[in-house]
Parts: structure tokens; sequence; C-alpha cells
């Protein structure tokens, strides 16, 4: 990729909170800033930037139907959205979440043959570095994220992925149960990390205490996969072989429900985990617990 071209991008990220907290036109009541007149490449900048840091805001409609949006200067008092209220926040959209990682075939929740694991032995978590949402009615909303997350796999039957010597002197990434060093391998797993952006339609009651239930499409960009195993005797995992052709790019359908700030999270890939499908053809799934604070 061009320099430039990365220099221009960084450059206009850096330049975005500047940008978002210039000329907002707001005039203040009590309850904050009231008033938002700019355009709408300004709104977009200024929504982007009080999204990151967490900023709310709500439409507060009057007697005669007029409309203007106010900054909540105390986000946890204004989570209630009353039938008066529009609300501009992320919604159910959960801070943080943990849950356990099954790779399955393309029929969830059958496990893949070509690479066994270990019954329960997988795990996910994802913290939230930035939320967005906005409510078209009380009980109908969209709502999106910046999520990263690490996921692990452990394998059965004390395998492990490796890239192994074929006789013509070519290399395949596929599980083995050899000695490492002399060294008798307890367990391997896989570990990797991934950015994610999922993109929500959630239906919920008026509260922000009250029921929900959200669900659509994700996307997400894996790094940093490796290949680790854990010898007997011996606490600290080592590490085998990095880059084992993870494919960096997913797609993901998620569904979330729940009551208030807690619920249950359920994501299948809807493309496979591996490159080529070597070693096998696989897809993540996850059902985890959330939460936000």
């Amino acid at each position: 990729m061009d320099k430039r071209l990365i220099a221009s991008a960084l450059l206009v990220i850096a330049s975005l909170p500047l940008f978002a907290q210039s000329e907002r036109h707001y005039e203040y009541d009590e309850y904050g800033k009231v008033g938002r007149t700019e355009g709408w490449a300004r709104r977009f900048a200024h929504n982007f930037y009080d999204g990151l840091i967490g900023a709310e805001y709500y439409e507060v409609v009057d007697e005669d139907g007029q409309t203007t949006e106010k900054k909540s200067t105390d986000s946890k008092n204004k989570k209630n959205v009353s039938k008066s209220y529009r609300y501009y926040g992320p919604g159910h959209t959960p801070d943080f979440y943990i849950g356990v990682n099954t790779l399955c075939t393309n029929q969830p929740p059958a496990m893949t043959p070509g690479l066994p694991q270990k019954a329960g032995k997988g795990a996910e978590i994802g913290v939230a570095l930035g939320q967005w949402g906005y409510h078209m009615t009380k009980n109908l909303g969209v709502n999106t994220a910046f999520y990263i997350t690490r996921s692990r796999y452990w394998f059965g039957e004390n395998k492990y992925l490796d890239y192994i010597q074929n006789p013509d002197n070519t290399k395949t990434l596929g599980l083995t149960n050899d000695d490492i060093n002399g060294k008798e391998v307890k367990q391997g797993y896989l570990r990797y990390w991934s950015l994610r952006v999922p993109f929500c339609l959630e239906i919920s009651s008026a509260s922000r205490r009250g029921l929900f239930l959200a669900a659509g499409p994700e996307l997400e960009f894996r790094f940093a996969d490796v290949s680790k195993v854990d010898f007997y005797g011996e606490k600290k995992a080592e590490k085998v072989c990095k880059g084992v052709n993870v494919n960096p790019l997913g797609l993901n359908a998620v569904a979330r429900m729940g009551i208030g700030d807690f619920g249950l999270m359920a994501r299948y890939s809807v493309t496979s985990l591996f490159i080529d499908d070597s070693p096998v053809q696989t897809y993540p799934f996850m059902l985890g617990i959330s939460a936000s604070f």
C-alpha cells in the first residue's frame, strides 16, 4: 500500500477529534448542549467522536410536537427512554462479553471431525472500544460497536497445529502429536486476536432496564494467530509457530438477548476459519454472556 495513502488516512483519523469539537453551534441549558444545527458531515464527525467517548443524546418532544436534541450530562441517569425521548446512544450493545468457542462443521453445533477439540475447551473474551446507536422509535433501533477480542481453541488427543514436512520438501499445516525437543506435549491450542464490528437491529422495551433482542451481521479482522503447546511438568506454554493460515477476514451472524445491562450472546461464522480450508474446513461458533457498565 502507498505510504502516502497510509499517512493521509492516519492524518484524517488524528484530526477527527479536533474537527468534531469545533463549531458545534450549541446553545446551553440545564441539560447541557442544545440545538445542533451543523451540516451532515460535521454532525457525523460529532456523533462518531461522542460515541467514542461515551456521550449519549436524546430527543425531547414538547407539547407542540417540536423537538430539540439534548446532550446527557449523566449517562447513567439518562438511559431510561420514555415516550417523549428518542435515544441516540448504543442501546443494549454490551461493553464486555465472555464465551465458549467451538470449531464446528457447516451445521453447528456439530464439531469438526478433522480438528478434534477438547469438549468445552474454547474461550473468547471481548471488550468494546467504541459504541454507536440510534433508536428510530422507542422500541426499534440500530447499533454498532468496535470490539477487540481474544480467541483460543484447545485440541484433544495431545495434538497441536504445526507445519509438517512432506517427502517432496514441501510443508503442510496439520495436527500432530510428535514430541518437541524430547518433551511430551500435554495439549496444544490455537490463539488469535480479532477486531469486530457488528451491525445489529435491536427490538427492546422503552426502558433501558427492560427486555431486548438484537441480531445482525458482523465483520471480523483476525491477526496474531499462533499455535502453542503445554508440556507435562511445565507451567509456561511454548509457541510452536505463528501464522497458521487463519483467514484474516471473516463474516459472522450475531444474536443478543437479555434484560437491562446483562444478556446472552451467540455468534456463528459463515466463512471458514482457515484460508483455502487448510488444514480443514471449520466454522467458529460462540455462546456467551455479556454485560454493560
